[in-house]
């Protein structure tokens, strides 16, 4: 894993949210296989689920889904919307659910903003999960071109900016597919599919958009001409040299 550091807390990247849209979470590549996993009877948890779009999608269309997060405001946001939904304040590693009681686990943009309880969380994702019960993950990609580039440039910030008297604060983890695999086999996980994960638009791209200033078009995560060159070449090459995350569903053994 590699830890991004900020130092501008006052800056804070637009969060992607379709909101009410569900459109948009019908459209995210690994929905067919999430919903291939899901079933009528069956009991999920949501576990970081922020402002709970993955709840409302999911509930809408009979399934039965729990929430979890850390942050008091998106768990009273929710509950004021919607009194009914059953979201509680906790952290992903320490999930009030007892051992064996879900179905599933989907964790959504949420494990890499957990410092130092990765493990911790994949450690009680399989704990509260059924045997063969599944766990879908997305996370941000350490990817070709962040590897190269993005990374070395925000350790070059770092150092600049401690070096002048400034405190990093953490942001989140990227993570590498390879070693991510490795450690969910570790943790009693049986890896069923890995996918490159960005926007489904043609014309954005969260990773692109976010690392690099200079791509941006006038919309949020609208890509100029440029990004969408950059795009469109590095997919052809390979979904993994650009795109902003992964996605895993993977079985409790």
């Amino acid at each position: 894993m590699i830890a991004i550091y900020k130092f501008n807390t006052t800056d804070r990247t637009r969060v992607y949210s379709a909101q009410n849209d569900f459109t948009q979470y019908e459209k995210q590549s690994f929905w067919p296989l999430l919903e291939k996993k899901l079933t009528k009877d069956g009991s999920y948890l949501d576990a970081g689920c922020g402002i709970g779009g993955w709840i409302l999608f999911l509930s809408e269309r009979g399934f039965t889904v729990q929430g979890i997060d850390a942050h008091p405001q998106a768990v009273r946001a929710m509950t004021e919307y919607d009194p009914d939904l059953s979201v509680k304040i906790a952290r992903s590693d320490a999930i009030p659910c007892a051992d064996n009681s879900l179905d599933g686990v989907i964790s959504i943009g949420s494990l890499e903003y957990g410092e130092n309880i990765v493990e911790e969380s994949l450690q009680e994702f399989h704990r509260v999960v059924k045997k063969d019960g599944f766990v879908c993950i997305e996370v941000p990609l350490a990817n070709t071109l962040r590897k190269l580039f993005y990374v070395p440039m925000k350790k070059l910030e770092g150092m600049i900016k401690r070096s002048a008297g400034q405190q990093g604060i953490f942001a989140y983890y990227l993570f590498d597919k390879s070693p991510f695999e490795a450690l969910l086999k570790k943790n009693g996980f049986e890896i069923e599919s890995i996918q490159a994960h960005d926007l489904p638009d043609a014309s954005s791209h969260f990773g692109l958009y976010a690392n690099w200033p200079f791509l941006r078009g006038s919309k949020p995560y609208e890509l100029n001409a440029l990004g969408k060159v950059i795009k469109s070449i590095s997919n052809a090459i390979s979904p993994w040299i650009a795109s902003a995350g992964m996605v895993v569903i993977a079985k409790k053994r």
